[in-house]
């Protein structure tokens, strides 16, 4: 502990109460640090967000809603807080005007492209569209492959990387990540266990503390805040800061550092921050189970332009489905109002199952993730030639500055809860170190 500065109001400064900045804050205050955290939001989770409506029959998410296979940083929480989990199915229809178009499952007329694409990513990385192009695939498979990808990671498959898409394959496969799960209670259970494991924890963070700069020099850090609710500024000391606001933010400058750290924001600049719309509807009654091909689907898919994906509450039954909209369809979206998008949303999920269905709503909840000046957007990707960034992103700065999130993941968890995780349990490391 003697390389910390005694003159110090805090040993660290933690700025976002995301999974990240509270894997960290757990971490570093069960060492003994003293530790705040800053968050401009009026809750924990970042861009884990979940709505509790006493209507529902389950709890809403309108950010992060699966846990995908077996991540032992989600899961050990689950475990430690005692924790309802349960499957979900991931069985598909690929659906058009109502009729079934494919009977093979959905997810397996892009499980050879996927693999082919393993393999040419050994050699020189590209695009995937450049992987697209240079084979024979006839245009249906391109296109449900394109979709695959570009909706899954929302990204741009003119840019994502082949070889980070197979490492991230890779890495999934390891932790089963084929296979998805639910918090019965909503996904905002994590965040909440990792504050409250905390001792004291009220008087360890701030809400509604917006961070908007930073000078610091090795081994000192002065933060400058300003309430979001009152517009008082207030400035706070530490040895050291840990930067887990999300890329977009970071891309942004919304958080203007003093002296910049040139060797960060340069990577930071070489990354991608994917978009996406994500609608939830509750119905009066679930109509779809009276269509035999629906019933027992996970995951509704088409060709539609814009929320071509949707997807069931399965194994749980709901009258709940989950409209989302990524990637390059997000792009012509942004800065509808909430009327426009779930026009455009029930207007797809009519096309796809063939029936009106802007009748049987009973309501609609919706978060403007472009449009929320603490996420500007949904998670990061990486594009062809880039990757690096990521670990570069990562790298301690004159062991006074510290950046974590999904974006800063070296393992292939990026834009995932677990990667979030790990990279706020990473930064605590080295800083004990």
């Amino acid at each position: 502990m003697k390389n910390f500065n005694p003159n110090s109001n805090w040993d660290v400064i933690v700025i976002g109460a995301g999974a990240a900045g509270l894997a960290a804050l757990r971490v570093l205050d069960r060492a003994g640090l003293r530790v705040m955290v800053l968050e401009a939001r009026d809750r924990v989770g970042g861009r884990i967000y979940t709505v509790h409506d006493p209507l529902s029959s389950l709890p809403l998410e309108l950010g992060a809603e699966f846990i995908h296979g077996r991540p032992a940083e989600v899961w050990d929480v689950v475990r430690d807080a005692g924790l309802s989990v349960y499957e979900g199915t991931d069985a598909s229809r690929y659906m058009n005007q109502g009729a079934v178009e494919r009977d093979a499952d959905s997810w397996d007329l892009v499980g050879s492209v996927l693999n082919d694409m393993r393999e040419a990513a050994k050699g020189a990385d590209q695009s995937f569209e450049e992987f697209l192009d240079s084979r024979s695939y006839d245009a249906e498979t391109k296109s449900a492959a394109r979709g695959y990808v570009e909706g899954f990671n929302a990204a741009s498959a003119r840019e994502i990387s082949i070889q980070a898409l197979a490492e991230e394959t890779a890495a999934a496969d390891e932790i089963d990540g084929e296979r998805v799960f639910r918090i019965s209670g909503g996904y905002d259970a994590v965040p909440l266990h990792l504050l409250r494991s905390v001792a004291d924890f009220g008087a360890k963070i701030r809400l509604n503390t917006v961070v908007e700069s930073m000078e610091w020099a090795a081994g000192r850090v002065t933060v400058h805040s300003r309430n979001a609710l009152t517009g008082e500024v207030r400035l706070w000391e530490a040895s050291r800061a840990v930067v887990t606001v999300p890329l977009g933010v970071l891309q942004a400058g919304s958080i203007v550092f003093s002296p910049e750290p040139k060797e960060i924001l340069e990577a930071a600049r070489r990354l991608r921050f994917g978009q996406v719309f994500r609608v939830v509807l509750r119905f009066r009654e679930a109509f779809w189970e009276g269509k035999e091909e629906l019933a027992d689907a996970g995951f509704i898919l088409s060709r539609e332009a814009v929320f071509p994906t949707w997807w069931s509450t399965l194994s749980m039954r709901s009258r709940l489905l989950v409209g989302w909209n990524a990637g390059a369809r997000a792009e012509g979206m942004k800065g509808m109002s909430r009327l426009e998008v779930l026009r455009e949303a029930l207007g797809s999920l009519s096309r796809i199952i063939g029936m009106p269905v802007a009748s049987e709503l009973e309501n609609f909840y919706f978060h403007d993730w472009q449009q929320d000046p603490y996420a500007l957007g949904a998670y990061s990707y990486v594009p062809a030639g880039a990757l690096d960034a990521r670990k570069k992103l990562a790298v301690p700065v004159m062991d006074t500055l510290y950046f974590a999130g999904e974006a800063t993941d070296q393992n292939g968890h990026s834009a995932t809860v677990h990667g979030a995780i790990g990279s706020g349990e990473r930064v605590a490391r080295e800083i004990l170190r």
